[in-house]
């Protein structure tokens, strides 16, 4: 087992799946999160937040896991209200890399949705900042690259 490395970023379980948003502050990791667990927990999906704002992901073998740090389990800055709370996991397998990024590209190459990160090669999204696209567009996009995860 690897030692921790903590990240800034924020992470999810969706489904089955463990998602980290990364990108700077500001950039619209927290609200998209909370969107992306209310959208899920709606459908009666399972939704957890890991953490907001820093993740310690540790690798063992061949997969990383994202943890909370103690202090921050469940909790989540919604700028506007203040730290809210919402159903958490401790520790999620990390399957997809969602980078908030400043611009807009409408065609990507093919390298760009794989990132490593703790020394694993992992698929990754590029999500545009949430004062470039709409909140619903973000929203669309990480549910494709989440589908895009089911294909061979």
């Amino acid at each position: 087992m690897s030692k921790s490395e903590n990240v800034h970023g924020t992470g999810l379980l969706l489904g089955s799946t463990g998602v980290l948003l990364r990108g700077p502050s500001g950039a619209g990791k927290s609200v998209l999160a909370l969107t992306l667990l209310d959208r899920w927990a709606l459908r009666g999906l399972p939704a957890f937040l890991v953490s907001d704002d820093r993740v310690d992901l540790v690798r063992t073998k061949q997969k990383v896991t994202m943890q909370a740090p103690a202090q921050m389990a469940g909790l989540i800055e919604l700028r506007g209200r203040g730290i809210v709370s919402r159903p958490h996991q401790s520790s999620v397998s990390l399957n997809l890399i969602i980078d908030m990024v400043p611009d807009m590209v409408r065609m990507l190459e093919e390298d760009a949705f794989v990132t490593e990160i703790a020394g694993v090669t992992l698929p990754r999204a590029p999500v545009p900042y949430g004062n470039v696209i709409s909140l619903g567009h973000q929203v669309l996009l990480v549910t494709e690259a989440m589908s895009a995860l089911d294909k061979p």
